[in-house]
């Protein structure tokens, strides 16, 4: 005699509301304004075909301005109205449903199930990944799962408003902007004064702010010097940085913090007094306390920066994302290389914008402007793609004379070349150099820079900062 299997797995029901659905449909066929309390709700969240067909009916004939009752809805049905029950499903929906009050509350209910059906579906979905990774490394496979459970997450639509509405908070913001008090603007100091003016009081969220240059020109210092900023006011900052060790940072941060030169924290031999080791103390309490989380691996993908910067704001709150730098990141979809580095600058974009910070992107330049007689960098110079252009929200260009003159009259000196900038004015300013500790700092008020009228004669440079 055989036992009895005590382990057979029973049927599960897919997760649905039938009523609910129902409910749906029978209020929009009783009251069309009703469809304008669940913008939210799509065809595609219904479980039954018959159902989503109807929605889509009833939708289409409000929209285009028409009645849709039961009648109306049979007629633009057309040859589909026998696989959706006729005139006598109709009629039973509208009949059957008591009002159209709880409807936000029953497409909550449609959503809700949708939902929990796509949850199932995508652990399926990572089963299969799992047994049949195609060559795809661990890390790759956890990114691509938590990628399938993104479009699940829905969020309501606002209600459109008249311009009007918004004057409020505005004139709100300007008094209070003149009158020196703090607001709710939600931007983050880059650390420089005259970049903060320019860019009407600093970086934003949901921007992405491109900073390219030539190799040499401090693209690292002046990314770092942002995120220590940052994370002074709005929260951790993440540093992805993918090509220098996170040691290698933290030394740069050191000798920033306490004035120390790079080569003397690199060397603690060259320690010469015990006011070195007062400035190295008092740097490294004020490195201790700044939120900037490193994360040092390298060529990380798109998916994978997202997935780690949704575990950073669950875990510290995030303020501001860094990334160093965008060549150095894994290939993204396409067929060349542009279309592969502009899929991730798109990405990046979206990521400031689903993350609510700003994200910060260094990049390189083509090495054709070497050939140019002045070497200032222009937007044709982006490297490998045009898209970065397109997706930016702001670009900076950081030319330092010094690196091609050696006898300049601006040693000491970075000009910040703000090339495009959305919601704001095009120019350049500057800022003082500190090469022995890799620091941007602010210049003196009225510090000329770059070929200007009347520069003929000799000139003394203004490295003072404050």
């Amino acid at each position: 005699m055989n036992a009895p299997d005590r382990f057979t797995e029973q049927p599960r029901e897919v997760p649905a509301s039938i009523e609910a659905e129902q409910s749906v449909l029978g209020a929009l066929l009783i009251d069309n304004d009703a469809l304008d309390r669940i913008v939210h709700l799509r065809a595609e969240h219904f479980f039954r075909f018959d159902h989503r067909t109807i929605f889509n009916a009833i939708q289409k004939l409000v929209v285009s301005n028409r009645n849709a009752d039961i009648i109306t809805v049979l007629e633009a049905l057309g040859d589909q109205a026998g696989d959706v029950g006729g005139l006598p499903y109709l009629n039973s929906l509208a009949s059957n449903t008591p009002g159209s009050a709880g409807i936000k509350r029953w497409a909550d209910i449609v959503v809700d199930r949708w939902k929990l059906r796509g949850v199932l579906a995508a652990t399926d979905e990572i089963v299969e990944l799992v047994h049949n990774r195609g060559g795809k490394t661990v890390s790759q496979v956890i990114s691509e799962a938590q990628s399938k459970f993104e479009p699940l997450v829905v969020t309501t639509a606002k209600e459109p408003q008249f311009i009007k509405n918004f004057l409020t908070n505005v004139i709100e913001r300007i008094d209070a902007q003149y009158n020196g008090q703090p607001t709710t603007v939600k931007a983050l100091s880059t650390g420089l004064r005259d970049l903060d003016a320019k860019l009407g009081g600093g970086m934003r969220p949901g921007q992405l702010i491109v900073i390219a240059g030539r190799p040499a020109m401090g693209k690292t210092a002046i990314a770092l010097g942002v995120a220590e900023s940052a994370a002074h006011k709005g929260g951790a900052t993440l540093f992805f940085s993918q090509e220098m060790p996170g040691e290698e940072l933290a030394n740069r941060s050191l000798s920033r913090a306490s004035g120390l030169p790079l080569d003397k924290i690199l060397d603690g031999r060259k320690f010469e007094s015990d006011e070195d080791f007062s400035r190295l103390t008092a740097g490294t309490v004020k490195v201790a306390e700044l939120e900037v989380l490193v994360d040092e691996q390298p060529a990380l993908s798109l998916q994978e920066i997202r997935a780690r910067a949704r575990t950073a704001k669950r875990r510290y709150g995030l303020g501001l994302i860094v990334i160093d730098y965008l060549g150095l990141m894994a290939d993204g979809e396409g067929n060349t290389r542009n279309e592969k580095v502009g899929a991730n600058s798109r990405g990046l974009k979206a990521l400031a914008k689903q993350m609510g910070v700003p994200v910060v992107l260094l990049a390189q330049l083509n090495r054709k402007l070497e050939e140019r007689g002045d070497k200032r960098p222009m937007l044709s110079d982006l490297r490998d793609s045009g898209e970065i252009e397109q997706d930016a929200d702001i670009v900076l260009f950081l030319y330092r004379d010094e690196v091609y003159h050696p006898n300049t009259r601006d040693r000491g000196i970075g000009e910040i070349n703000i090339a495009k900038q959305r919601n704001g004015p095009t120019g350049t300013v500057a800022a003082a150099y500190i090469g022995e500790r890799t620091l941007f700092a602010d210049l003196m008020p009225g510090t000329r820079f770059g070929e200007q009228p009347g520069d003929e004669a000799p000139r003394k440079s203004k490295r003072g900062f404050e």
